[in-house]
């Protein structure tokens, strides 16, 4: 066909779903990425974007749909833009994330020959996450509070009920909602730099503890005193309510020093039997029931047999180094974050593990750098979305751990750097996905890579 043009309109049918989430359709051999298309599907849709080789489209109307099309149960579906997969039934939710993993694995990384486990479904469809992140926008009754607009920073959906964290967050950020507007500040604005309220931050561990984060432009707190008693009256499972300034243009809700306003300057979680002390800035898995199969899965992959030396590499607050210094007879965690480095060092004491050691700096230095008594018996590594970089491989290669268990919330980027590892000496020997997050196109995986005889 013709390249289309940007505004046109064609009645597509839906083969197939792209990483990330959007169906696909093919037409004389031209693509087109469909957002709120199933597989199955025949949509008219519209033209958001032409390419040479490609075309962007949005579906206006769903002509025929797919057998697996199920009705969306968010009351903010279609204007949240969060949740995108939640008109798909599960079952084909873990057939196409699957799919995907396989598909990096084999596309970018070049890889076959491997075992896989079938997928671990989440244990809930929703309520889901641990921690949600609200941004505050003028509006309606001065204030609303809710999520960006996919793509748009400056226009946020004001939310009532969230269904992914619980019905208990969902009241308090509403009720935080009603005591900004009843303070009189607006909150603020992206384009104009003014007003006072940003962001909410809230966190509810497994323990039943809920942290509350206000973030804030300059200024002091409206009556803090009064504001901390109203809510944690109204909600006793707060356990921690702090407050943090931003004042800056970036629209950002961490990484700034709070004060804390009521409670305790962190929440207590529990996860695989270990206890963790989480901050405002501690990095942790966003969904706890499946965060304890997730390390599950890396601990039955690496197969400990206790006298290992482990080194777990991006630990940030230590879950897996702790998981597996249980199981082994050391670990190491490196970190390239201070305080996620220190609270490390406080969850093995609350946890009275002697055998985890935790050092702050850049892996690949810290690998170069530090005096190492015998080459790790197993490499944990555990990367930003990112992926570790071809130094930070190079350094692991130069260990030459004989196992690594490698946890990734990316495939496309494990599949790069365990290719590396191939080229290097290592084979992939087993893949298990896990779905922390329903209804979204994200997937977690773990994968287990053995060194070659010499």
């Amino acid at each position: 066909m013709d390249r289309p043009e940007k505004s046109q309109e064609l009645e597509l049918e839906i083969k197939t779903l792209a990483f990330g989430g959007r169906g696909v359709a093919r037409v004389d051999g031209f693509v087109f990425f469909v957002e709120g298309a199933v597989p199955g599907d025949r949509v008219r849709a519209v033209v958001t974007k032409a390419k040479p080789s490609y075309a962007e489209a949005r579906t206006l109307e769903v002509l025929r749909p797919s057998s697996a099309r199920i009705a969306p149960a968010c009351r903010h579906f279609g204007i949240c833009g969060g949740c995108s997969w939640q008109t798909l039934d599960y079952t084909v939710q873990l057939e196409h994330k699957q799919s995907q993993v396989d598909d990096c694995l084999s596309r970018i990384g070049g890889l076959s020959g491997y075992e896989t486990d079938a997928p671990l479904g989440a244990t809930s469809l929703w309520r889901y996450r641990n921690k949600v992140e609200f941004t505050f926008a003028p509006g309606k009754g001065g204030v609303e509070l809710g999520f960006h607009l996919p793509g748009q920073w400056r226009q946020v959906v004001d939310i009532e009920d969230c269904l992914l964290h619980s019905e208990l967050t969902n009241h308090i950020r509403n009720r935080v909602r009603e005591l900004a507007r009843e303070s009189g500040l607006g909150a603020y604005g992206q384009d104009s730099g003014g007003g006072y309220w940003r962001h909410l931050v809230l966190r509810e561990a497994g323990t039943g503890e809920v942290m509350v984060n206000l973030v804030t432009g300059a200024g002091e707190f409206p009556r803090p005193a009064e504001f901390a008693a109203t809510l944690t009256a109204e909600f006793p499972q707060i356990a921690s309510l702090v407050w943090s300034v931003n004042d800056t243009r970036a629209s950002v809700a961490t990484g700034f020093p709070f004060r804390v306003l009521a409670g305790r300057d962190h929440i207590r979680e529990e996860i695989c039997g270990l206890q963790l002390r989480v901050s405002p800035s501690s990095f942790l898995q966003t969904n706890t029931a499946m965060a304890a199969r997730l390390y599950q899965k890396a601990l039955d992959y690496a197969a400990p047999r206790g006298g290992e030396l482990v080194f777990d590499l991006y630990s940030g607050i230590g879950s897996i180094a702790l998981l597996f210094a249980r199981h082994t007879a050391a670990v190491l965690g490196v970190e390239i974050v201070a305080e996620a480095t220190r609270q490390a060092v406080m969850n093995a004491e609350i946890n009275s593990l002697d055998n985890a050691r935790f050092v702050t700096g850049k892996v690949r230095r810290v690998l170069k750098e530090l005096p190492v008594p015998r080459r790790p018996d197993l490499v944990i590594l555990d990367p930003p979305r990112a992926g570790a970089s071809r130094k930070e491989i190079q350094r692991i290669v130069e260990l030459s751990p004989p196992r690594i268990v490698y946890v990734s919330c990316n495939a496309s980027t494990m599949a790069a750097n365990a290719a590396q590892l191939a080229a290097d000496g290592y084979r992939l020997l087993r893949v298990g996905a896990v779905d922390m997050f329903p209804h979204t196109p994200h997937i977690e995986v773990v994968a287990l890579l053995e060194r070659f005889p010499e």
